[in-house]
């Protein structure tokens, strides 16, 4: 497991507070994903361009719970496209939470509904 600093420890206990008292289980079921494409002002190797969002920069991964308690995040260069991205992003999230059953995520994602981890 991760080292967790005071600060990630702090979160942490935080988020589990909060989905206790929303009446949900401690352990993430399911998750959400989305990308963002942010303009970086200088090159580098992870920047690229993103065609459809006409950005040349860096792109985000996100993936979140139901209640929007971040699991994990990964930059890249934006010239990704979200299918090939999201692969290395669902991974690692149900590597760090082996209780998520399935992913979901937008019309970015080939319109699949649902993306299931194993």
């Amino acid at each position: 497991m991760e080292q967790e600093g005071c600060l990630g420890e702090s979160v942490r206990r935080l988020e589990q507070a909060t989905t206790k008292k929303n009446g949900r289980t401690a352990r993430p079921s399911f998750g959400l994903i989305d990308s963002q494409s942010v303009k970086t002002p200088y090159d580098s190797e992870e920047r690229g361009f993103d065609g459809g969002k006409k950005v040349k920069g860096r792109k985000r991964h996100i993936v979140v719970d139901v209640l929007g308690n971040l699991l994990h995040v990964q930059v890249h260069a934006a010239n990704l496209h979200d299918t090939v991205g999201a692969c290395e992003v669902l991974r690692r999230a149900a590597e760090k939470y082996p209780s998520l059953e399935a992913f979901s995520g937008d019309a970015g994602y080939q319109g699949a509904d649902r993306i299931r981890p194993r």
